[in-house]
């Protein structure tokens, strides 16, 4: 089944002109943004613009094709996307700049993004969704209290101050962690930024406290918003959201339906789906359940002591280390467990087990199935 690199080699000679932008075409965008531009496209204090055809090609002198490929994340291949771009009317002579690739731990923020100016005289601005950065995944959970993190401020921070000036239409969009700061970004932007803006682009990227919901800024926006999520979304369902959602059909199943590599594409837009899977709709119900069992503060403390006590201690900055080494912090994780009365030890072991669930296999493989074992021993010994 095609998927959006056979959209690129179908529609290479049509222009903005001939077929309007569409959900396909944002999807390109919100993928290649997970390419790693950093000394290659200038950023928001420069005011040159790189074309696609420059950056493919200082891109491809910098890195090697092999250690592209080798990696283990799924957004992989997002800057092989810019061969087949520069050889269409669609995206050739794209110009891109104000790329910025910040890890924050003061903040705990992971942001990044960049604008890409079309030929149809818009602007686009792509979020990238969570990298591997233990970084990253914290500042996720925290998403689940707080009602502007420090990558959504920046977020807003980026579109306010870098597109101050623009008197092009605006369209802004990311996948997953990025999609979210899309929405954050344009409901909190300054007016001139509304005023130009045309539309939003949410793919399988998680919601927000019930609270944003109901301010005036993010109602005035959601009109313009667009949310994808696939037929066993498990991120992008995580929290709420008043947007209209499509349901993209992929060729994989369950959590790595999450890459949008492997969302299903015909002709200028994604395949759907009439419903969620059961499967879907069960973890959504059981997440949103857990969640509603703790307040905001506890929240806030159970991310602080299952990232500082555990991850931190591991001596892993990423989750790609965590699965090749062990989790020496553990027992210490354990122990705070055990401080709690135990109904709240079954609530905190429920909780991991949903993250672990939500993070993907490599984040169960290397926390949930530790866990689990000592919390099988530490019962033994009680008995």
């Amino acid at each position: 089944m095609a998927n959006i690199e056979d959209y690129l080699t179908w529609r290479a000679d049509v222009p903005f002109s001939v077929d309007p932008f569409n959900e396909v075409d944002a999807l390109i965008l919100c993928e290649l943004v997970y390419s790693p531009f950093d000394g290659i496209v200038p950023g928001p204090g420069h005011k040159v613009k790189l074309s696609i055809e420059e950056v493919c090609q200082s891109f491809f002198e910098k890195y090697n094709e092999e250690e592209l490929l080798s990696t283990t994340a799924s957004t992989r291949v997002a800057p092989f996307l810019m061969r087949k771009m520069i050889n269409t009317n669609r995206f050739g002579g794209t110009k891109l700049t104000g790329f910025v690739n910040d890890i924050d731990i003061e903040r705990q923020s992971q942001f990044s993004c960049c604008c890409f100016y079309l030929k149809d005289g818009t602007v686009f601005v792509a979020f990238r969704g969570t990298d591997d950065t233990l970084v990253g995944w914290k500042e996720d959970f925290n998403l689940c209290f707080s009602s502007g993190t420090g990558g959504q401020l920046k977020a807003v921070e980026y579109l306010n101050n870098y597109l101050a000036r623009t008197m092009r239409p605006i369209r802004v969009g990311g996948h997953s962690k990025g999609g979210n700061f899309a929405v954050y970004s344009c409901a909190f932007s300054k007016p001139h930024i509304k005023d130009n803006l045309i539309e939003i682009f949410n793919f399988d990227g998680p919601g927000f406290i019930e609270e944003i919901l109901e301010e005036p800024k993010y109602k005035s926006i959601i009109k313009r918003t667009h949310k994808f999520i696939p037929k066993e979304s498990i991120i992008g369902m995580l929290m709420h959201s008043k947007a209209k959602t499509k349901i993209v059909s992929s060729e994989e199943k369950g959590i790595y339906q999450h890459n949008i590599m492997n969302w299903k594409v015909e002709r200028n837009h994604l395949i759907y789906e009439d419903s969620l899977s059961t499967n879907s709709v069960t973890i959504d119900k059981t997440i949103k359940k857990w969640a509603g069992q703790f307040d905001y503060e506890t929240r806030e403390l159970f991310g602080e002591v299952f990232f500082a006590s555990l991850l931190t201690s591991s001596g892993a900055s990423n989750l790609s280390e965590l699965s090749s080494k062990k989790i020496k912090s553990i027992a210490s994780l354990t122990k705070e467990v055990q401080s709690l009365d135990e109904q709240n030890q079954v609530l905190i072991m429920d909780v991991i087990k949903g993250l672990a669930l939500a993070g993907g296999e490599s984040f169960k493989n290397s926390i949930i199935s530790k866990f689990t074992k000592n919390e099988k021993v530490r019962k033994e010994e009680k008995k």
